[in-house]
């Protein structure tokens, strides 16, 4: 594993952790880490990562700007920005590697495959996990006061068990710029792996149903008893990845 700083003159730095493919590697997957997560994934991304290897997988992970290790305030977070750092992540390892590139979102990281790389044709496959595609409708619930404070041009403090943090109005004024049916359509035929908690308490299980009805060649699981955050079914989250990789992709 490498640290990783992934630069750009004109913005802050991205930090990232890179594990290489193998000799024999076929892929690269970049991972996005959740709204208020960070790559390391609570220190779960390097076994992961090695089991990723295993299977002839290289994997990148990286801290959106504001978040983690990378620069920048997480206040300006929106769905744009991250986009847009998530095509600076795809150029890098496009250029380093010349291998197909996966694409893995968690939660509000899904979304941000969606946005930022399901048009571009550098990506062979996406995994969406907890994912929402009802950006309004999975925000205005999970912060309901905020948001419409946030729709009024105000920005907002909140507490959570990981600290206070600020959010501008932008990440709310933001959402109406994208269409995520048109993402999911720009997918075309690529395949794509859906994993929700049937008990998901932040994003509705109703956002995984739609997408797998959208997505020609999607497969979807529904897991029980995980919660958003998966925190008792992680290696079940995980072997469910790794064996659809390896069936869709002939690994």
């Amino acid at each position: 594993m490498q640290d990783l700083t992934i630069y750009d003159q004109r913005r802050p730095k991205i930090a990232a952790y890179l594990f290489e493919p193998p000799a024999n590697g076929k892929y690269m997957l970049v991972i996005c880490h959740g709204f208020r997560g960070a790559k390391e994934n609570g220190g779960k991304i390097f076994a992961f990562a090695e089991k990723l290897q295993k299977i002839g997988i290289g994997v990148l992970a990286f801290d959106f700007r504001g978040s983690g290790r990378s620069e920048g305030e997480f206040a300006n977070v929106t769905l744009t920005r991250q986009a847009a750092d998530l095509q600076q992540v795809i150029d890098y390892v496009h250029t380093q590697y010349s291998l197909p590139i996966i694409l893995l979102g968690r939660s509000f990281g899904g979304s941000t495959i969606l946005a930022g790389g399901a048009g571009d044709p550098r990506i062979a496959g996406y995994i969406l996990w907890s994912t929402p595609v009802f950006m309004q409708q999975t925000f205005s619930a999970i912060l309901p006061n905020e948001y419409q404070l946030m729709e009024q041009g105000k920005s907002v403090e909140i507490k959570d068990e990981a600290g206070e943090y600020t959010l501008q109005p932008d990440l709310v004024a933001d959402f109406s710029w994208h269409d995520m049916d048109t993402y999911l359509e720009n997918i075309g035929t690529r395949p794509a792996l859906i994993v929700h908690a049937r008990d998901d308490e932040v994003v509705d299980p109703g956002n995984a149903i739609y997408m797998q009805d959208i997505l020609p060649n999607s497969c979807l699981h529904v897991v029980d008893n995980a919660g958003h955050r998966f925190l008792n079914k992680i290696v079940e989250r995980e072997d469910i990845t790794i064996d659809w990789l390896i069936k869709t992709f002939d690994l």
